[in-house]
């Protein structure tokens, strides 16, 4: 059986002979579907720009942190202020035994629909986390075992758009 192999980015081998005509069933939609496609995970049917390309916009370190492969540095605040950017991972490590009192968190750069963990670790002395206003617990009250000295928690957190919507787990040490 003949063969034809179509190349952009993405090799389709489909044959060219036959009782069925591939060229009119796979060949011209799912071509059409695999050039039109945004490889940068988005569904608005646009190409990525040569100049896109050519200036390393999208790379491999990008496209790792939107798929939650990437887990960023432990951030571990010397004050009582830290930021999280979700630019750098949805996965993050904050490690308050280094704070020198309760540390006031600001969470950057959601993505509405995104899921995000937050591993808590604390310390022998124990540093009460100042959470955002639009993160909200079940019942409307933050969970206050997670204080307890030594212990390391996980924050599961749900972005709407708005709001981030907690779960939690307990003193996984």
């Amino acid at each position: 059986m003949a063969f034809e192999t179509l190349t952009g980015g993405l090799t389709l081998v489909i044959p060219t002979s036959g009782t069925t005509n591939w060229g009119t069933i796979i060949k011209i939609p799912t071509w059409q579907k695999i050039n039109d496609h945004s490889h940068t995970g988005s569904p608005d049917g646009n190409q990525i720009p040569a100049a896109g390309i050519v200036a390393n916009a999208i790379g491999q370190g990008q496209l790792a942190i939107n798929l939650a492969l990437t887990q960023a540095a432990t951030l571990t605040p010397v004050g009582t202020t830290e930021t999280i950017d979700w630019n750098t991972g949805n996965k993050q490590v904050l490690d308050l035994s280094s704070a020198t009192g309760n540390v006031t968190l600001t969470l950057n750069n959601p993505i509405s629909g995104a899921s995000y963990r937050i591993k808590v670790i604390q310390g022998a002395t124990s540093r009460l986390i100042v959470w955002p206003s639009n993160v909200k617990w079940p019942q409307g009250e933050e969970f206050t075992q997670f204080h307890d000295i030594n212990t390391i928690n996980m924050v599961w957190l749900d972005y709407d758009g708005t709001d981030y919507l907690v779960r939690w787990e307990l003193d996984l040490s």
